[in-house]
């Protein structure tokens, strides 16, 4: 089936399946890297991503999902009603945690 790109739509679509893909094969970390990246290359806006490095690499699958689609939605919210030029995020996982802070440094 050939993919056709009609619009914004369709784009949001495409990029949602391949973190989803990224999810899957390369896991949580690299799938948010690579959407920290995309954000920074779609909207202009410089992302500062900073994952405490003991990010436990065996999360259940639901729940690697469930962040991965709130960082996506807070990404999308930053870059929709923040009017920022930057903005910084911190994502630490812990056995019984999850904390993601979203800071929006001066320029």
């Amino acid at each position: 089936m050939p993919l056709r790109v009609n619009g914004r739509t369709d784009v949001r679509q495409l990029s949602a399946e391949l973190g989803s893909i990224l999810l899957d094969t390369l896991g949580l970390t690299a799938a948010i890297e690579w959407r920290a990246r995309q954000f920074q290359k779609r909207t202009g806006v410089l992302c500062q991503l900073t994952m405490d490095p003991a990010t436990p690499a065996n999360l259940p699958e639901d729940y690697a999902a469930t962040i991965f689609e709130f960082y996506n939605q807070a990404l999308s919210n930053v870059a929709r009603h923040a009017m920022a030029s930057r903005v910084a995020v911190a994502l630490t996982i812990t056995p019984h945690d999850v904390t993601v802070k979203f800071s929006l440094p001066p320029a």
